[in-house]
């Protein structure tokens, strides 16, 4: 009786045994299974925010020492392409009231700008409205009022694109309000003039590479851009 009793343990232990063994086996690949699905995701999220990468200026617009608005723009990198966001609110008097609002967008890919477009408004009431895009190797413009090709090859630098880098070695640049390239002269080191028109230019002003202050002359009245 007595060795029946110790070989019935002993078979009883031995399938324990297996079935904890099993247990364990099971146990360590889960645990393998989870590592890897967390090493798989944070690849993938690191590898998404090292293509993806965002930069926001602010600019304080200022006239006669008062802050009277603001320029916003987000520049956007993700892989081969580069998204730059505009939007800008400001009020000033001359003689009268000026509330000027605007939104610009401009899309490069592969360093060629394939669309750009400009919304501005002043006193509530439209003043530009119009956007180009990159089709067949010609730029079109588009507007409530016509629709045109331009006679650009590439545009390779438009306005914008001076807000986050220094024009070194440009000679002209792309203005969106004005669908054409004006002329980009090299005051001296770090200082350039963006001319639109003979009354009409800016003066930016770059340290290290980087924009710190735009001088905006006009007509109606002249301000200073300063990053926030």
């Amino acid at each position: 009786m007595i060795p029946a009793l110790i070989f019935y343990l002993i078979k009883r232990f031995k399938k324990n045994n297996f079935l904890y063994n099993r247990i364990a086996i099971i146990k360590k690949l889960v645990l393998r299974l989870k590592l890897m699905l967390f090493l798989l995701v944070a690849t993938n999220f690191y590898a998404i925010n090292d293509s993806h990468k965002s930069n926001v200026i602010t600019y304080n617009v200022v006239k006669n020492n008062t802050i009277i608005g603001t320029i916003k723009i987000n520049k956007q990198t993700f892989k081969d392409s580069i998204t730059y966001t505009l939007e800008s609110n400001i009020e000033a008097r001359y003689i009268l009231k000026f509330k000027i609002t605007g939104e610009e967008k401009s899309i490069y890919k592969d360093d060629i700008l394939m669309y750009s477009s400009v919304f501005r408004t002043v006193n509530n009431k439209l003043k530009t409205n119009h956007s180009i895009s990159l089709n067949n190797g010609r730029y079109k413009l588009q507007s409530s009022k016509e629709i045109r090709i331009l006679d650009f090859d590439s545009i390779t630098h438009n306005l914008i694109t001076m807000y986050f880098k220094e024009p070194i070695g440009l000679q002209n640049i792309f203005c969106d309000n004005l669908s054409q390239m004006v002329p980009v002269k090299a005051i001296r080191d770090g200082i350039y003039r963006v001319e639109f028109s003979k009354d009409k230019y800016n003066i930016f002003h770059y340290e290290n590479g980087e924009c710190f202050k735009i001088e905006a002359f006009s007509p109606l009245f002249d301000v200073t851009l300063i990053p926030v």
